[in-house]
């Protein structure tokens, strides 16, 4: 009993999060800006962009980036330079093409692309040697390469969503012997 009364004598300020903690998570550029050197994760989804934020770089220990829902169509060749990035979410946006410097994270452990109009992914996604968990949800997927064989330490890629071709689902499957391969269920429609 003595142990519970202690627990809420403790100072709220111990239970809350507060700028320069590893999981406070900033939520405007302004304030991020105030000391980029602290921002740990920084979300700005839900905020109408269309362009993706500029010189992101100056967050050296930036480990999370939530873009999500906004309307961001292209990645900038300089996400390169986000070289600590360990999860990216850019789900719910217009991007089509994926950039080859993405594959330059090579911090990056978990990438949500759901919900984006993205037909190709590039070979030099074999470069992401710690990623472990890719969603692709509800894409345009055309095209693989080959060279996703080489991401060895993936545990999951999520192609719901798309209407996949036999052989592209035969690939995925030789390629990534080591992931769970998400699929859509078929339709037992009854005709």
């Amino acid at each position: 009993m003595k142990y519970i009364l202690l627990l809420f004598l403790l100072p709220s300020s111990v239970f809350s999060q507060e700028k320069g903690d590893l999981d406070y998570t900033f939520t405007s550029l302004k304030e991020a800006d105030e000391r980029p050197e602290i921002v740990y994760q920084l979300s700005l989804k839900k905020q109408r962009l269309s362009d993706f934020p500029k010189n992101l770089n100056r967050f050296v220990n930036l480990r999370t980036l939530d873009l999500s829902k906004n309307k961001i169509s292209l990645i900038p060749a300089e996400i390169a330079l986000l070289k600590t990035l360990e999860v990216i979410n850019l789900s719910s946006n217009k991007i089509y093409l994926l950039p080859p410097q993405l594959g330059e994270l090579e911090n990056l452990e978990e990438l949500y692309l759901s919900k984006n109009d993205i037909e190709k992914i590039p070979a030099e996604f074999s470069k992401l040697q710690a990623l472990n968990s890719i969603d692709l949800w509800s894409n345009n997927l055309q095209f693989v390469s080959p060279e996703i064989a080489k991401l060895t330490t993936l545990e999951r890629i999520d192609v719901r969503g798309m209407v996949l071709s036999d052989e592209m689902k035969q690939n995925l499957e030789k390629w990534l012997p080591n992931a769970e391969v998400e699929y859509s269920g078929g339709c037992n429609c009854g005709f």
